[in-house]
């Protein structure tokens, strides 16, 4: 998935230590400080553990000459920005590596790589990751009490069954493993029975499109779908 950069990035300065106790082998103290520099100055973490990359640093950490960066960079499909994602710089050092001819030089790309997995894998990220999935868990939990409370709901959005408060559920309309950026909306979600809940979940309804055409053959509750389309367009903008 596509990254947005956090508006708070936060700088790998206490593991700057670490980073310098890395075994390099053979390769040359000179270069390998380089690439380390490089990383302690050029790389963050967001709130979610997310590894971002100055623009600046990329020649140094992919081992390639700055009028190539935005040559290599459109190769993965990425514009020009102030930063990308740790995935994307995998992505790229990927395209460089095997176009690069000669076993020293993949060296480098390879300790380049190595000291970005051990950002992306240290405990300052592992920390930040689970402290954002908590976060993230506790505000979905929310999620049934707030629309209830929000639209006044007291039948099945989906059958228009009486509601069972208790047992009844957020039914996420566009599901959270493929649109995450949207799983603590409010409105990407029906609240209904569980037994309803149940059905969806039997045919793996993933998006709207899949849900509309469930009612259809189950002769649920349509209205929604239009509604739907206008508000999720509207709350994309801001995400």
């Amino acid at each position: 998935m596509k990254y947005e950069i956090s508006k708070s990035l936060i700088k790998l300065d206490e593991l700057e230590y670490i980073i310098r106790e890395i075994n390099y082998g053979e390769l040359n103290k000179t270069w390998v400080n380089s690439i380390e520099n490089a990383w302690i100055r050029g790389a963050f973490l967001d709130k979610r553990g997310i590894v971002w990359i100055k623009y600046q640093y990329l020649p140094k950490l992919a081992r390639i000459k700055k009028e190539l960066v935005n040559y290599y960079l459109a190769l993965i499909g990425l514009p020009v920005s102030d930063y990308i994602s740790g995935t994307d710089f995998v992505n790229l050092i990927s395209v460089v590596f095997n176009a690069t001819p000669t076993f020293r030089k993949r060296d480098y790309i390879r300790y380049s790589e190595k000291l970005y997995c051990f950002i992306r894998d240290s405990n300052k990220a592992e920390v930040l990751r689970a402290r954002y999935y908590e976060n993230i868990e506790d505000q979905r939990k929310k999620l049934k009490k707030r629309r209830i409370k929000k639209y006044n709901i007291t039948v099945d959005e989906l059958t228009r069954k009486p509601l069972n408060l208790k047992t009844a559920e957020f039914s996420h309309i566009r599901s959270v493993a493929i649109y995450p950026d949207l799983q603590l909306e409010e409105d990407n979600g029906l609240i209904i029975n569980k037994e309803t809940h149940d059905i969806i979940t039997k045919n793996n309804i993933q998006d709207e499109e899949d849900l509309v055409r469930l009612c259809v053959q189950k002769r649920w509750e349509t209205g929604w779908f239009v509604y739907y389309k206008k508000i999720i367009e509207k709350d994309l903008e801001n995400i």
